[in-house]
């Protein structure tokens, strides 16, 4: 089974969550608002796999062209990035760098994130 995605999006002027799957969204978010308003809070109640397993049991509720993306995790505190963090990182980028001995570790502040497009 593929890793599920999960995505924060807006459509008709609210901002929701769910999962994204080839044929569109599944809405977490009208069926576990009460609970998890963001996916912020999915997380640190420890429910994705709860999420996910229900998502699975739905058809979507959003076509993919009808939404517009944003930041997966609302209003986050701190962001860790890691950069490197695969091992076929030279062979894609083909800049002739050798391969770095251990990842580079970055900050980024929220507003520089933006949704998918």
């Amino acid at each position: 089974m593929p890793a599920p995605r999960l995505a924060t999006y807006s459509i008709d002027g609210a901002t929701r969550y769910g999962v994204v799957t080839d044929n569109g969204i599944v809405d977490l978010s009208s069926r576990f608002a009460k609970d998890y308003p963001t996916l912020r809070e999915a997380i640190a109640a420890g429910a994705l796999t709860k999420l996910v397993e229900d998502a699975a049991k739905r058809s979507p509720d959003h076509a993919l062209d009808a939404v517009a993306w944003q930041p997966p995790i609302p209003a986050p505190d701190k962001i860790i990035c890691i950069g490197v963090n695969y091992p076929d990182r030279n062979a894609e980028y083909k800049d002739g760098s050798d391969a770095p001995k251990y990842p580079s570790m970055f900050l980024r502040v929220p507003r520089s994130f933006v949704g998918h497009n």
